[in-house]
């Protein structure tokens, strides 16, 4: 038996995908899916690298995962395309209840409020493609770098991005194990 809470949150669900499909964020998604057309509770999204930053070209894939009690609980979102960024993890844990690669660190998920959309939650991850927030990085080598060296972060943010997530890519690589970030310009 469904409890109350699951039908809620898939009802809701349903509600904010249906949105999303109908009401495209204009200039921000690419596409969006259903890991499985039967199950509302994991999502795939595609965002496109804004055109005036270093991310400019890529096209980057995500996943959201949503518990059972959303929106009380807020998804967990990880990019599956690697990204150079100083608040997404580039790191694959083998721990058990540790943040996930691609992990993405966002103070709308960090301080969730049930009110949150997915609407609002995809609009921040695409701030990120702006700005990012040294002050609680994944990787202290990378927020320093991010705070005292931008250009080099850049050159390297735009490297990756032509490597991993360049829109020229033909073919889909599988990024699930490891992120290899060896800058070789």
């Amino acid at each position: 038996m469904v409890s109350q809470e699951k039908l809620n949150a898939m009802k809701r669900l349903r509600k904010e995908f249906d949105d999303l499909r109908e009401n495209p964020i204009a200039n921000i998604g690419v596409s969006i899916g259903l890991e499985d057309e039967d199950n509302i509770f994991d999502w795939k999204y595609t965002l496109m690298g804004p055109r005036d930053t270093p991310y400019n070209g890529g096209l980057f894939n995500l996943t959201i995962h949503f518990p059972d009690n959303y929106p009380t609980k807020p998804p967990e979102v990880c990019f599956r395309t690697p990204i150079y960024h100083v608040n997404i993890n580039p790191i694959k844990s083998t721990e058990k209840d540790t943040e996930s690669l691609g992990h993405v660190c966002i103070n709308t998920l960090n301080w969730w409020n049930p009110e949150y959309t997915m609407r609002e939650v995809i609009n921040n991850i695409y701030a990120l493609f702006y700005q990012g927030n040294a002050e609680s990085p994944y990787g202290i080598e990378r927020a320093k770098e991010f705070q005292n060296n931008r250009e080099l972060f850049n050159k390297k943010v735009q490297y990756f991005t032509q490597k991993y997530a360049s829109i020229a890519r033909t073919e889909p690589d599988d990024y699930s194990k490891s992120w290899d970030f060896t800058y070789t310009p």
